[in-house]
């Protein structure tokens, strides 16, 4: 119990399965609404009037971003990277495969694209800012 406390503990290291049974089931619980979410995104047409212009675009935006940011603190910010493109896979499966009845075509796939490069790029900031910071 102590080391799940402790801030300089390893993250797993050393902790039996029960203790790390809850982190590994709220990460899933996390990812399946994080997937969920970006598929109701790109399968999103507006029915009412728009708030704003692009309103789907922007939706997709978020909802590609925040898998992206998913995918990178559920395998290690480290490998940012490998989350890009993990989440990059997923956006054109789902994009060509899964939805492709609906006419949105290749915008869908630069909104997704475009949120996964901006989730890519604050990742990118907040690791080089973790570098730099003092370390106490």
């Amino acid at each position: 119990m102590i080391l799940l406390m402790k801030s300089d503990a390893p993250s797993g290291e050393g902790l039996s399965w029960q203790a790390q049974l809850p982190t590994s089931l709220v990460k899933g619980l996390c990812g399946i609404i994080a997937i969920i979410v970006a598929i109701k995104a790109a399968g999103y047409t507006p029915d009412e009037p728009q708030v704003f212009l692009h309103q789907e675009h922007f939706f997709r935006v978020l909802a590609f971003a925040a898998l992206t940011i998913w995918t990178a603190l559920a395998i290690g910010h480290q490998r940012r990277g490998a989350a890009a493109m993990i989440t990059l896979s997923f956006a054109v499966f789902v994009e060509l495969f899964l939805i492709p009845a609906r006419d949105a075509g290749v915008p869908s796939i630069i909104a997704a694209n475009l949120g996964i490069v901006l989730a890519w790029s604050a990742l990118q900031l907040y690791c080089v800012s973790q570098d730099e910071a003092p370390q106490s």
